[in-house]
C-alpha cells in the first residue's frame, strides 16, 4: 500500500509503503508450488493409468470391447447385433472421456480458486475472498452432482453392454 502526503506549506512528500516479510512471500511460492506438483501428478495419474474417482477405462478390441474400474477388467464379446454393441460402446467411451474431462476441470478449478483466494488474501480483499470461496463452494457442488450423476450412467451403460 503506498501513501503520498504533501503538506501545501511546506511542500514536504512524505512516502510510507507496506511491506510484506519475505518469509510471508516464500510460503505463499512454496503453496504454488506444490499446488502446481500435486496437480501435475494427478494429471499424469488420470490420463496415464486412469487412476481418478471411478477409475474406468475402455478399449476395444477385435470382437471384444475391455472396460475396465481400476485392476478389475471385464469383458465384453460382441454378439449378433455388432451395430447395437457398437453404439453401446461409443456411448460408454464418450462417457468415460466426460468423467475425465469433468475430474480435470475440476481439479483446475480447484487450483485456481485456491491461487485466487491466495492472491485476494495477499493483497487484503476479504469481499473477493468470500466472493471466490462461494463461488468455488457452489461451483464444487455441481461438479459432485454431475461426476455422481455420469458414474451412475457409466455404471447403467456396463450393465447394458454386458447383457
Amino acid at each position: 500500500m503506498l501513501e503520498v502526503y504533501i503538506s501545501s506549506e511546506e511542500r514536504v512528500v512524505k512516502i510510507e509503503t507496506v511491506t510484506k516479510t519475505r518469509n510471508d512471500n516464500k510460503k505463499e511460492r512454496w503453496i504454488v508450488i506444490i499446488t502446481l506438483v500435486v496437480l501435475t501428478s494427478i494429471f499424469l495419474l488420470t490420463h496415464f493409468l486412469s487412476i481418478y474417482p471411478g477409475g474406468y477405462s475402455i478399449e476395444k478390441q477385435s470382437g471384444e470391447v475391455l472396460i475396465g474400474k481400476g485392476s478389475d477388467i471385464k469383458r465384453v464379446v460382441v454378439n449378433n447385433d455388432v451395430l447395437l454393441n457398437d453404439l453401446k460402446a461409443a456411448s460408454l467411451e464418450s462417457e468415460i472421456t466426460y468423467i475425465k474431462t469433468l475430474w480435470y476441470v475440476g481439479l483446475l478449478f480447484t487450483a485456481t480458486c485456491l491461487f485466487g483466494t491466495i492472491t485476494f488474501q495477499r493483497l487484503m480483499l476479504k469481499k473477493a475472498v468470500i466472493i471466490t470461496v462461494s463461488l468455488y463452494v457452489v461451483i464444487a457442488i455441481l461438479i459432485i452432482f454431475s461426476y455422481a450423476s455420469t458414474l451412475s450412467s457409466i455404471e447403467n451403460s456396463i450393465n447394458d453392454l454386458i447383457k
